[in-house]
């Protein structure tokens, strides 16, 4: 049994796409998502086989969608576009798979066969929005909000999860990993629990200990790990 998740924010395009795989004894859906916030948390419970995936979604698009999963645990994903055939020559040339709107049964079938045969897994860093993040999505009481990476001052691991914070000192959680964070955005590695804007950074100070901290224009210190001292040194030119 192949387990499926459809995400897209138009409702009908679900129903559709639903009643389209209802021929297929072999593919279990388990849920269906309006937008990607809501299908990083089913990936994330759920952990399907495939995600029928739709492109152009607000807020966050599908392909950017995409650079918020582990890499380790991906799953195959179709995409679904309503482009022109002029338009997804670029996933053809990659090899993605994708199912274009209005779906066609013929089509679909193709796809279906690709996946009880095993699809290989592809470099989604291949597709530009995948590879950087423009914003993270953090978590309030009943709110998403998205910050945009030039307002996020850090990111910071605890036992209780992963928080933002930004240029004005409020703190928000994000279901984001730091290796995620790390990989997709510009944000330095500094250490093994901190990442940090390094334009909102005022200045290091050196430690006796021989470590080092990061100091940010709204007074924030951030400890730079020892082994990650060269590093960073090497990045900003300091001897």
């Amino acid at each position: 049994m192949i387990t499926a998740l459809i995400v897209d924010d138009e409702p009908l395009a679900r129903q559709e796409l639903r009643r389209a795989l209802e021929p297929a004894k072999d593919i279990q859906i388990v849920g269906e998502c309006g937008n990607a916030i809501e299908a990083l948390g089913r990936i994330h419970i759920d952990k399907p086989d495939v995600v029928f995936l739709d492109i152009q979604m607000p807020q966050i698009t599908g392909i950017e969608m995409l650079g918020m999963l582990d890499p380790n645990n991906m799953p195959d994903i179709v995409f679904l576009t309503a482009y022109d055939e002029y338009a997804v020559k670029a996933f053809e040339k990659n090899a993605f798979d994708y199912l274009l709107k209005p779906v066609t049964p013929e089509r679909l079938e193709l796809t279906l066969q690709r996946l009880r045969n095993g699809v290989p897994q592809h470099d989604y860093d291949a597709l530009p929005e995948a590879s950087r993040l423009r914003q993270i999505p953090c978590f309030g009481q009943n709110v998403v909000l998205f910050l945009k990476i030039d307002e996020v001052e850090c990111v910071e691991s605890r036992a209780s999860g992963i928080y933002v914070s930004d240029i004005e000192g409020k703190e928000r959680p994000t279901d984001l990993r730091l290796n995620i964070l790390q990989q997709r955005t510009p944000l330095l590695r500094c250490h093994r629990q901190f990442l940090v804007n390094i334009d909102l950074v005022q200045k290091m100070h050196y430690l006796e200990s021989g470590l080092a901290e990061f100091v940010t224009r709204s007074g924030r210190v951030i400890p730079i790990s020892r082994r990650l001292l060269p590093e960073i040194k090497a990045r900003l030119g300091i001897l």
